[in-house]
This record gives structure tokens, C-alpha cells and sequence, in this order.
């Protein structure tokens, strides 16, 4: 008898749902969302989120060009719509290349005088000599990007065989890739807008009704 209440024990399942998905609390459905499904703590979460590093007013939020939405890397320096940094060391183009890698960046690309200018404030307090991600191979000029680069308005890269190009305040320069500079990397930053939720357009960031007493919206 006794052996038989210990297997009852251990084959009937604990709690009667060790097999069964966990059960959706009454309330869940009720608390959805019409921003794409989400629940109305997820929703004020994200408004939170946007006021806090967007600053952005009260409302729906539908600028997925705002600049302020933009965010780099601690550390990291938001120009337009990328992210720069400089690190401390210094090296040669290679190792500078590689550097911006391990970040999970690559070397300054520049794609127009914007980003020129962009370069020139970061440089310009300390007169840094930079590598960015240009480098000839037989007199062709490609990014680090495998892009190419139409030298022909610099005429100091004309002419250039196998040779790295730093930036400097007045422009572009080249020097052999074996010489010692620092280096800027470049990376993309993280947009937070509504559509970072998941959703695929913009919504009401503020439910009618916030389930939140202390509510973000």
C-alpha cells in the first residue's frame, strides 16, 4: 500500500500543469494596446524611455529622423547621424582598422563635406592628425567599406600607388599606412523610436487608459 501512494506521488504532475503552457492571466488581453498589439506597461515603458533620451513632447512619436533619438556608445560622439570616437592609442592604419573593429565599428567613412565637417570639430581642439578608412592599392582608392573613391578633386591623392590617407583640418592627406596616427572610428547609432518596439509605424505612445498608477504618460 505504502508503495503504491509513493508512485502515485511522483507520477502525477506537481501543481497539475508541468506539462501545460503557463496560463494567460486574465487581464492580459484586456491591457493590449493598439500600438501593434503591445501591452499598455510596454507602451509607457518605451514613452519613458523616449523622454528620458529624446526629449521628445508629449504625443505620438513619428520622427524616425529625429536627431535626438539617435544614441551612441558611452564614450562614443553623435555628429549628424553617426557616431565618432577617437581612441587614445596610437598606431599604424592597420592597426587602427583592426581597433575600430574589435569596437564593432570600422574607420571613418566620409561620404560628403557634412561628414567633413563633422571630422573637423572633433580634431580641431587638439589638431589631431587622423587615419579614416581610405587606402590606395595600385592608385585605386577604396573605403574601408569596399566602396570606391573618386580622388580626382584631391589633387594630393592623384597619383597615390599604395599609401593610407589621414584626415587633418584642412582636409585630407596621405601617408605611408606604416606610420604612427591616431585613428577615428565610425559606427551606426541605435534609433529609439516607436518603431524599435517592433512596431512598423509610428503609434500614440501614451495608452487612454495607463495601468501604471505612477503613469509616464
Amino acid at each position: 500500500c505504502t508503495l503504491f501512494v509513493v508512485f502515485l506521488f511522483f507520477s502525477l504532475p506537481r501543481g497539475g500543469q508541468v506539462f501545460q503552457k503557463a496560463p494567460t492571466p486574465p487581464n492580459a488581453l484586456q491591457n493590449k494596446s493598439e500600438a501593434g498589439g503591445r501591452s499598455r506597461t510596454e507602451v509607457c515603458m518605451i514613452t519613458s524611455l523616449l523622454r528620458y533620451f529624446c526629449r521628445v513632447s508629449h504625443g505620438s512619436v513619428s520622427s524616425p529622423g529625429h536627431a535626438g533619438c539617435k544614441l551612441c556608445p558611452q564614450s562614443w560622439q553623435l555628429l549628424g547621424d553617426q557616431c565618432y570616437q577617437v581612441p587614445k592609442s596610437t598606431g599604424t592604419w592597420m592597426e587602427g582598422k583592426k581597433d575600430c573593429e574589435s569596437r564593432g565599428s570600422h574607420l571613418a567613412v566620409l561620404r560628403n563635406t557634412a561628414d567633413m565637417d563633422h571630422l573637423r570639430e572633433i580634431i580641431r581642439q587638439d589638431k589631431l592628425t587622423v587615419w579614416i578608412g581610405l587606402k590606395a592599392s595600385s592608385n585605386i582608392w577604396k573605403w574601408v567599406d569596399n566602396s570606391s573613391f573618386d580622388a580626382t578633386p584631391f589633387s594630393s591623392l592623384l597619383n597615390v600607388e599604395n599609401d593610407c590617407v589621414t584626415f587633418v583640418e584642412k582636409g585630407l592627406e596621405y601617408d605611408g599606412c606604416g606610420s604612427n596616427h591616431k585613428w577615428v572610428c565610425q559606427t551606426e547609432p541605435f534609433q529609439l523610436l516607436s518603431k524599435t518596439a517592433g512596431d512598423g509605424e509610428s503609434f500614440s505612445a501614451c495608452p487612454e487608459k495607463p495601468i501604471l498608477q505612477d503613469s509616464c504618460c
